[in-house]
């Protein structure tokens, strides 16, 4: 086998071309799905991963990095964000996350990518080699794209669309309203505010229910009309959309916190055989139980505060060790887009209180691609899997660690940001 793997490194240039053959030598690799190599080599070819190990022969005419004293790493993945669709939130004519009205199953969030966002260099230049662009807001939000961080059109970052369709759990909750702040408020009783919160959400839930199975239906006439069974139905874009999430073929990413309504959108999932992800899961440690029963994978978010005063101060820090223990899929995701450059600390508070480091990392990597369906592409150095990886001085869940080099899809990546320029810029002042 050995001899096997020296002789296809050896015909790589012949195979790819010398120019497109680059090999890190020399480094500690993290192959995430395998042990650490405290030192060996990676052989790019083509954009893949060709090979790796301790052994490993650097091809002739390679293009070669030293990573001698640096550790090799697989590309983060944030699995939860709005890069490319926010750029300053405080400017709305920069915000692109969320359509006119409440149900938008067919808003696609790669059409809206902005490729050329000073965020994606940002958060690049920090490990983080794809992200999923998610849409927000409404009942039904739209669907999801996982990008890769370069390329110069929405195309060319797009791996996978639709990843999920994404909705928000119906709590029954009235969304604050500025405009109602100096009205004279509407004196309740806490039984009342109660009731008509529960009336909401079954509203809600019922008019969820009944978008869902007509989507069912939708897309039961759609195959009779291809199979000439009947005449095609009238072209309904939201319907369409919906069809295979109700299908349960295009997974839901359900943004809920509180134990009560995770209970209930896990129940609702099963109801309605909608393959269910759970999104900021607050109080998922409080249900972990359930999720790892009904295997439910959850998409947490770290650095939050606790949502009740009687919950301890590190509830949410302490959530993924919780989940871990339980056995429950999840990772970690900064659920932000100028904040999606701090994910490796994310994980860095989950594994201070508790997380073991193997399983921080892996829910920076692994996790996600495995709960998106693209492990066999990313998520991992391992042979035939995507070239998306970088080099660092250090632990990346370390603030003190710098990233010195960044390749995606065996390509070098630029590490000159908006912040460096700006450093550089001021830095020469008197």
């Amino acid at each position: 086998m050995r001899a096997l793997g020296a002789a296809l490194v050896a015909l790589l240039p012949v195979a790819a071309g010398a120019a497109d053959v680059v090999a890190i030598r020399g480094g500690r690799i993290v192959t995430v799905s395998g042990p650490v190599i405290e030192k060996g080599t990676v052989v790019i070819a083509g954009g893949k991963i060709a090979a790796v190990g301790p052994s490993v022969e650097v091809p002739a005419g390679a293009t070669v990095i030293d990573a001698t004293g640096r550790t090799v790493y697989p590309g983060l993945i944030d699995g939860l964000t709005t890069l490319g669709l926010t750029e300053i939130g405080s400017v709305p004519g920069s915000v692109d996350t969320t359509e006119t009205g409440d149900v938008n199953p067919h808003a696609e969030a790669w059409i809206a990518v902005n490729p050329h966002s000073e965020l994606l260099p940002v958060a690049r230049a920090n490990g983080i080699t794809a992200a999923l662009a998610a849409p927000a807001g409404g009942l039904v939000s739209g669907q999801s794209a996982l990008l890769r961080l370069a390329g110069t059109t929405p195309e060319e970052l797009t791996v996978k669309t639709p990843v999920a369709m994404h909705m928000v759990y119906p709590t029954g909750r009235p969304a604050f309203d500025f405009a109602r702040v100096f009205e004279e408020p509407e004196l309740k009783t806490f039984e009342e505010r109660q009731k008509e919160r529960q009336r909401t959400q079954e509203k809600d839930l019922k008019r969820l229910g009944h978008l869902l199975e007509e989507a069912k239906a939708y897309g039961a006439a759609l195959a009779a009309a291809r199979a000439g069974k009947i005449a095609a139905p009238r072209v309904d874009l939201p319907m369409e959309a919906l069809a295979p999430v109700a299908r349960g073929e295009v997974p839901v990413v359900m943004r809920v916190d509180a134990e009560e309504d995770i209970r209930s959108a896990v129940k609702f999932a099963e109801e309605h055989g909608l393959r269910l992800i759970v999104a900021g899961g607050l109080e998922a440690w409080r249900v972990a139980d359930l999720l790892k029963q009904k295997d439910v994978a959850v998409l947490v978010n770290v650095d939050r505060l606790p949502r009740r005063e009687s919950d301890p101060y590190d509830a949410a820090y302490a959530n993924a060790a919780a989940l871990h223990r339980a056995g429950v899929r999840f990772a970690i995701v900064s659920d932000d887009a100028s904040q999606s450059r701090n994910l490796p600390y994310e994980a860095a508070m989950a594994r201070a209180y508790g997380l073991p480091p193997e399983a921080a990392l892996r829910a920076i990597t692994l996790s996600p691609a495995e709960i998106f369906g693209v492990a066999d592409r990313m998520g991992a150095i391992a042979p035939g899997r995507n070239a998306d990886l970088f080099v660092a001085t250090g632990d990346i869940m370390d603030h003190r660690t710098s990233v010195t080099r960044v390749l995606i899809g065996g390509q070098e990546q630029s590490l000159d940001t908006r912040h460096t320029r700006l450093y550089e810029e001021f830095k020469k002042r008197p």
